[in-house]
């Protein structure tokens, strides 16, 4: 292994390295506010105060891996230190702009040098190069000119909210007062301080030509540590195997890897790489804890080229599968709608209930019923889909209990699956692991009706809305015998809403009617109201017609019991 290691400062680094290189493979940017907050705190930290002059003073800022040569290569590639080189360049931007603002210019040109240089033929150099996140990091941070860009991803969004934070932290007034800096000390001076204790910061940073001897020297250092994430430690053991392919399987591994972030985000920009693979993981091979999936990739994918390129294959078809989970469409179905009450049941899942572990056992059910042959009938597919929706309703959305219960169980249940050679093996897998697994935790009649009563609902946006419109969109198609929701639905207060009376928005005052009719019945006294109700085509509005001539504050607290009833013996328990 051929490397040199060498203490430098930012600034030397910068001045001395061509430009570095960001490959798409390593991890996007990803600081939140914890982390950028506690740089810039260290870096004034480091400034000192004395006799009214402004001491820059010694800063760590730990070790980084480069591949290529300073005296041979146009670029070097960062293998390890593309968070801290990103917050550098985002924070030495700002300093700029605060340069250019208070007519600085030298210093706003001697300041960029460090974000930006020029060829021999004048054209721009960045010298921080992100595909990942190119152009957008190039036109919001890199330019001098600032361009007013929009964000399209999770790691943009993240580069402008830290570039926002530092541009609000480096304020005069909130210098001066927040970090205690000296009220007569020019803002000027103060910036300037800054600037240098970035530049003055020391690195250790290990050059190698070799990228094996790289990727060696970035696993030994990371590999035991807190600061790098599981799926970074696994992207990198994987690119390793292929940087040097005659093949250039690198390039195909490079753009399925890219591809998967893409499937991830064609749907909902929030799902991260990190929670999808995780999720992938505990269903396919074993429950672990986020520290310790790499030592579970490690153990269970052999180290070979072949076994790699299966695994990504692999991350690259689940990742389809799982944002079919995460954001369904009657398109994955071909429209077809027998498939309705599925799309709804994964809607209440993901966004209702908002419990994402469910996706472990969900992965499992749909590659047996769409990806593999014969191995688990309709019936069984959706008696299982429906009662895990079933106890998150009830579990979760009516006890309100915690759903760490569900991951290592819903693991359990997943890896089993997988295991099913036939519709008989999953039938008892389901039963074993589903069913019975859970039955301890199934709420009793009792304690699910306490629960359910306290439902309410209120236009001024209560934040249990989502669940109540929910139940009542359940009880309203069960009783009209529809397997998913009438889409001109809406919830009518029978007693009009009153926020300074509770009672008014409890369930049992609370009815689902279609929309053309709950504007009609309006605020109309109940009398009137009833008339209304009676053009209704939902069943349920019928029976109620029939049952409550007169409806006072008194019938609330009946009927919420009725409802809780009705749900539990009739819906709850339909696939217990």
């Amino acid at each position: 292994m051929k490397f040199t290691p060498e203490k430098k400062t930012i600034k030397t680094m910068f001045s001395s390295y061509p430009m570095m290189s960001i490959p798409n493979f390593q991890r996007e940017y990803s600081w939140d506010k914890y982390y950028y907050n506690t740089f810039f705190i260290d870096i004034l930290e480091g400034i000192k105060q004395e006799d009214k002059k402004l001491i820059n003073t010694d800063y760590f800022i730990g070790t980084m891996v480069f591949s290529g040569s300073e005296k041979k290569d146009e670029s070097i590639e960062v293998i390890d230190g593309q968070q801290r080189l990103t917050v550098i360049t985002i924070l030495l931007s700002v300093l700029t702009n605060k340069f250019k603002n208070i007519k600085e210019e030298d210093l706003a040109e001697a300041t960029f040098k460090y974000i930006k240089t020029k060829d021999d033929y004048g054209s721009p150099i960045p010298k921080l190069k992100s595909i990942t996140s190119y152009p957008y990091f190039e036109a919001y941070v890199q330019s001098i000119e600032k361009n007013d860009v929009e964000p399209a991803t999770e790691e943009e969004i993240n580069i402008k909210q830290t570039y926002n934070y530092f541009e609000s932290e480096l304020e005069e007034m909130k210098l001066k007062g927040k970090y205690d800096f000296n009220e007569n000390t020019l803002y000027k001076d103060l910036l300037i301080a800054i600037r240098d204790q970035i530049l003055q910061m020391n690195v250790i940073s290990i050059l190698t030509e070799e990228k094996d001897s790289a990727y060696e020297i970035f696993e030994i250092l990371n590999a035991k540590g807190k600061n790098l994430a599981s799926i970074d430690l696994i992207k990198n053991s994987i690119y390793s195997k292929f940087h040097a392919d005659d093949n250039a399987k690198d390039k195909i591994i490079e753009s399925k890897w890219e591809g998967i972030k893409t499937t991830l985000r064609s749907r909902n920009p929030n799902i991260g790489f990190a929670t999808f693979y995780r999720h992938y993981w505990i269903s396919k091979y074993q429950k672990t804890t986020n520290s310790k999936l790499y030592d579970s990739f490690k153990k269970h994918i052999k180290s070979s080229k072949k076994s790699y390129e299966e695994f990504v294959e692999d991350l690259s078809t689940i990742a389809e599968t799982y944002m079919e989970i995460v954001s369904p469409n009657i398109d994955d179905y071909n429209n077809r709608k027998e498939y309705n009450w599925l799309i709804q049941s994964l809607k209440a899942i993901e966004k209702t209930f908002g419990v994402t572990q469910a996706r472990i056992a969900l992965l499992a059910l749909f590659e047996l019923k769409f990806k593999s042959n014969d191995k688990i009938s309709s019936k069984a597919f959706k008696d299982a889909v429906n009662y895990i929706e079933n106890f998150i309703f009830a579990y979760t959305g009516v006890l309100k209990n915690q759903a760490n219960i569900y991951e290592s169980r819903f693991s359990k249940l997943a890896i089993k699956l997988r295991e099913s050679e036939n519709k008989s093996d999953t039938n008892n897998i389901l039963e074993e692991y589903l069913y019975q697994e859970f039955e301890d935790r199934y709420p009793q009649k009792e304690e699910f009706l306490s629960g359910f009563i306290r439902l309410r609902f209120s236009k001024e946006e209560s934040p249990t809305n989502a669940i109540t419109k929910y139940v009542l969109n359940k009880i309203s198609s069960k009783l009209n015998n529809s397997e998913v929701y009438s889409i001109d639905s809406s919830i009518e207060h029978i007693i009009n809403e009153d926020i300074s009376n509770d009672n008014t928005l409890f369930i049992g005052n609370l009815i689902c009617l279609e929309i053309d009719l709950n504007n009609e019945a309006s605020d109309l006294a109940y009398e009137e109201k009833l008339e209304v109700y009676k053009k209704s085509k939902y069943n349920q509005v019928r029976n109620f017609c029939n049952k409550y001539p007169n409806f006072n504050e008194n019938d609330i607290e009946e009927r919420s019991k009725i409802l809780g009833e009705y749900y539990y013996d009739n819906i709850l328990n339909e696939s217990n």
